[in-house]
């Protein structure tokens, strides 16, 4: 799936479990309320993107920029961050382990976690 038509599959909230979302420029995309369990965000640029109450669950974000993005009530249960970049990122309420952001970058991020 290519940028544009990721960005259209969201707008009209077709279901993109799953999908492979790598290396794509998904920035400032509002993903807010979507599932988006099992996707494939690796190196994806998501800059600014809103993925506030998302089901992030086992979702591939190694290597991919967060950096500004709303993950406001985010679930990233068993997500791989791996070198993530959370800079600036909201995570209040997220989902998510703490040791799951064991080397990622997170310089200024707002971070309230429920374990």
């Amino acid at each position: 799936m290519d940028a544009n038509a990721a960005k259209q599959a969201i707008r009209q909230g077709k279901s993109v479990v799953g999908e492979d979302f790598s290396g794509l420029d998904l920035s400032g995309v509002n993903f807010s309320n979507t599932d988006l369990t099992g996707c494939n965000f690796r190196k994806t640029n998501l800059q600014n993107a809103n993925l506030s109450q998302t089901k992030l669950i086992n979702c591939d974000l190694r290597l991919a920029d967060l950096s500004n993005a709303n993950l406001y009530h985010a679930d990233l249960t068993g997500a791989k961050l791996r070198r993530a970049n959370l800079t600036g990122s909201i995570r209040m309420g997220c989902t998510i382990k703490p040791s799951a952001l064991k080397g990622t970058f997170i310089a200024g991020a707002i971070a309230y976690l429920e374990d």
